[in-house]
């Protein structure tokens, strides 16, 4: 019975690693280059530097609010966290070394910011939010709500998609084996890449919430 069970828990796992998330539909040929040129617009170009206000919804509500500034160029991704009063509350910085990994450097971080797994989620969440995928979309087409969207799936990672209104892109996805990772709302008209609102949101009991508002950008 045990040889049963572990051949069905087998089974089950397979099953998961090898879920994918469903296929886009086909749009015309001739517009698929000026579909990834209007996801690309959700973010900025580089070099840029840019401040917001941050209001995070935290589980158990431990809610709070937070001054973030963000930096992006050849040195890589340079994230600082402030409390409202301006004290320094971690300050990381984040390149993708020779050997292609993105190697994170944590300058500063006083608790509980300070907690090993804090700063990798951090900077997911900035990169997502702020830095385009790398390379080229693996598809671009309409996904189940016949929204016209570009997906990004490295191999071995997380599935990333845009999501375009006529207005241009509206959401960013991340997905692993189905299920939602993290999403990023696009609120408001962008300037030079940047929106006047970006909220993120991670599902799960864990799960939090950060509303950006822009203050300035450079």
């Amino acid at each position: 019975m045990s040889d049963v069970r572990t051949l069905a828990l087998a089974l089950v796992m397979l099953c998961v690693s090898c879920a994918h998330v469903p296929p886009l539909s086909p749009i015309p040929n001739g517009r698929q280059a000026d579909t990834v040129a209007r996801c690309r617009q959700a973010f900025p170009r580089q070099p840029w530097r840019a401040t917001h206000t941050i209001f995070a919804t935290l589980p158990f509500g431990h809610n709070g609010a937070l001054i973030g500034v963000t930096a992006a160029g050849p040195e890589g991704l340079h994230a600082i966290l402030l409390s409202a009063e301006g004290i320094t509350l971690y300050d990381g910085v984040q390149a993708v070394g020779a050997d292609g990994r993105a190697h994170l450097k944590v300058q500063r971080a006083v608790s509980p910011f300070d907690r090993p797994s804090f700063a990798a989620s951090l900077m997911a969440d900035v990169g997502n939010a702020f830095l385009p995928p790398r390379g080229e979309p693996s598809d671009v087409g309409r996904n189940a709500e016949g929204e016209i969207a570009c997906r990004w799936t490295p191999p071995g990672g997380e599935t990333t998609d845009i999501e375009l209104t006529a207005d241009g892109p509206i959401r960013l996805r991340t997905l692993r084996n189905l299920h939602l990772t993290r999403q990023i709302e696009f609120l408001g008209t962008p300037q030079e890449g940047f929106f006047p609102e970006v909220r993120l949101t991670v599902p799960g009991a864990g799960g939090y919430t950060l509303d950006m508002t822009l203050v300035d950008h450079e």
